[in-house]
C-alpha cells in the first residue's frame, strides 16, 4: 500500500483506506469539471508567476499524493498543479470508461483554470501515457513533456507478459550473482525456464476471445464491473490504447526518465520512445523499479532537475555504408552470445538466448532459436528476414525487402519496428503468433501504423 495511504478499521472490523492529510499551505480545489461529470481535486502551490509544472500520477488510491515528496523540492522555483485522476484519491468515483483519452481532454480542460501559460508536464506510469496522449493532441499547450517510466505502450499481451516475467537479476541476490558465476547461471536458468511456461500459457489465452472488448463497448457492463474498481477500470482502458501515430507525430521537447530494473512498464519502452519521438532523450536510474523517485530519490530529483532545464539531446543512429565485402556471421547450436556489427548474411539455427546489438544485414535467417534484435538494420532487395519455429523479439528495428518478414511456426514480439516491402511487407506461411508494438509498415509508398496482434496461418493483424 502507497505510504500515503493510511489504513483505519471501521466499527464493523473492516479495515479501509484513508488518504493522509496534505500540507496546509497546498491550496485546494473541487471543481465540477464536464469531462466526467463529476468533482475533481486539483492543488496547486508554488510560485505563480513562475513555470508551471502539472503532475499527473499513475494508478493507485493515493492519487496525486504520489507526488507528496517531490512537490516541495520543486514549489520554491516553479508553479506545481496536480490533481487526483477522476476515481482516485479525493476526485469522484466514475463508472464511465478510464482512458488515457479522456483523461487528456480532462487536462485540456483543467489547464486553464490554473495557467494561462504553456506548462511542463510530468507524469509516471498511467499518468506519463496520459501526458503523452495529451502532449500530441493539444501542443500549443505544453513547453516540455517529462514522462517517468510510462505504461501502457506496449501491445497489451506484450505488456502483460514482461510484468509476469521472472527476472534475469534481483536486487538482493545481484552482489552474488556478480561474485559467484554458478549463481547467475542457475538463477538465469531457472527463470528462464519459468518464463518460457508462462510464455506459452499466455499463448494459449491470446487465441481466446477478448472479454475486455465488451467492456469496452458496453456501457452497462461497464457500470456493473467498474464499480468501486477504478484500478481495474483505467487498466483497461490503458492498454488497449493506441500511442502509434501520438509518438509518431510528437515534436515537444521531450525527457524520459526510467528505472533500471522496472517490473512493470520495461525499459524497452523507454528506449523505443527515445528512438522514435524525434526530440527525446532517455536517463536510466540505475537500481531502480517502476517508481524511481521511491527507490533512488536523489538521482530522480538530478534527473528530474536536468530534464526540467535542459534540452533533449537527441541520440543518434549510426548509418552503416557498405565499402567492402561483408563476412557471414554463423551461430550453431549455441547459448548466450551476442553479436554486433555488420554481415551480409546472419545465420542462427538451434541458437538460444541469442542478442543482435547494433547490427546491420542483407539478409538474416533464424530457425530453432530465441533471438533478441534491438537497433538492428535488415535490407536486401528480395526477402529480408526468415523466422521458422522461433521465439524472436526485436525493439527498433528496421527490415526493408521485396518481402521484409517471413514466419512459420514462430512467435514474433516487435516494438518500434518498421517493415517495408514491394510485395507483402509481413508473410505467414503456418501457424504463427505475431505481436506489434507502435510499428509500422512501409508498401508501395503507403504508411500504416501497426499495433495488434496476428494468430494463424496468414497474417492479420487485430
Amino acid at each position: 500500500m502507497n505510504s500515503y495511504a493510511q489504513e483505519k478499521i471501521d466499527n464493523d472490523g473492516v479495515v479501509q483506506q484513508t488518504l493522509a492529510p496534505l500540507p496546509s499551505h497546498w491550496q485546494q480545489s473541487r471543481i465540477n469539471e464536464p469531462i466526467f461529470g463529476g468533482v475533481v481535486h486539483v492543488i496547486d502551490t508554488g510560485q505563480k508567476h513562475k513555470k508551471a509544472i502539472i503532475l499527473v500520477h499513475g494508478l493507485g488510491y493515493s492519487g496525486l499524493r504520489d507526488w507528496v515528496d517531490i512537490i516541495p523540492q520543486l514549489e520554491s522555483d516553479y508553479h506545481i498543479i496536480a490533481l487526483d485522476l477522476p476515481g482516485f484519491g479525493e476526485s469522484d468515483p466514475t463508472s464511465l470508461q478510464l482512458a488515457p483519452q479522456r483523461y487528456a481532454q480532462l487536462l485540456k480542460w483543467l489547464i486553464p483554470q490554473f495557467s494561462s501559460q504553456k506548462v511542463t508536464v510530468v507524469g509516471h506510469s498511467m499518468g506519463g501515457a496520459i501526458s503523452l496522449r495529451f502532449a500530441s493532441e493539444f501542443p500549443d499547450m505544453v513547453e516540455r513533456l517529462v514522462m517517468v517510466d510510462t505504461a501502457g505502450v506496449l501491445q497489451r499481451s506484450v505488456f502483460v507478459r514482461h510484468m509476469t516475467e521472472m527476472p534475469d537479476r534481483y536486487e538482493w541476490l545481484a552482489k552474488y550473482q556478480q561474485r559467484f558465476n554458478i549463481v547467475d547461471t542457475a538463477v538465469s536458468r531457472f527463470n528462464r525456464f519459468i518464463n518460457r511456461v508462462s510464455g506459452s500459457v499466455l499463448n494459449q489465452l491470446d487465441k481466446l476471445p477478448d472479454p475486455t472488448l465488451v467492456l469496452l463497448q458496453n456501457d452497462y457492463a461497464q457500470k456493473y464491473v467498474y464499480k468501486d474498481r477504478p484500478t481495474l477500470n483505467a487498466a483497461i482502458g490503458l492498454i488497449n490504447e493506441n500511442f502509434s501515430q501520438a509518438i509518431d507525430k510528437l515534436l515537444i521537447p521531450t525527457h524520459i526518465i526510467w528505472g533500471e530494473y522496472d517490473r512493470v512498464a520495461p525499459l524497452r519502452t523507454g528506449e523505443l520512445l527515445q528512438h522514435h519521438i524525434a526530440n527525446a532523450e532517455l536517463h536510466v536510474i540505475q537500481e531502480a523499479g517502476h517508481v524511481p523517485m521511491k527507490d533512488q530519490p536523489t538521482e530522480f530529483m538530478l534527473k528530474l532537475n536536468y530534464a526540467l532545464n535542459n534540452p533533449p539531446k537527441k541520440h543518434k543512429d549510426s548509418h552503416y555504408v557498405k565499402s567492402e565485402p561483408l563476412p557471414t556471421l554463423t551461430c550453431n547450436n549455441q547459448n548466450d552470445r551476442s553479436y554486433s556489427g555488420h554481415y551480409a548474411f546472419v545465420y542462427i539455427s538451434g541458437c538460444q538466448y541469442i542478442t543482435l546489438t547494433d547490427l546491420s544485414a542483407e539478409q538474416i535467417y533464424i530457425e530453432n532459436s530465441d533471438v533478441t534484435m534491438q537497433q538492428v538494420d535488415v535490407e536486401s532487395d528480395s526477402l529480408t528476414m526468415e523466422v521458422n519455429n522461433s521465439f524472436v523479439t526485436m525493439t527498433n528495428v528496421r527490415v526493408h525487402g521485396e518481402t521484409a518478414l517471413k514466419v512459420k511456426d514462430s512467435t514474433v514480439d516487435a516494438a518500434g519496428t518498421e517493415f517495408s516491402g514491394s510485395n507483402h511487407p509481413i508473410q505467414v506461411v503456418a501457424d504463427s503468433l505475431i505481436y506489434l508494438s507502435v510499428s509500422q509498415h512501409n508498401h508501395n509508398g503507403k504508411l500504416h501504423y501497426l499495433h495488434g496482434m496476428s494468430e494463424g496461418n496468414s497474417y492479420d493483424l487485430r
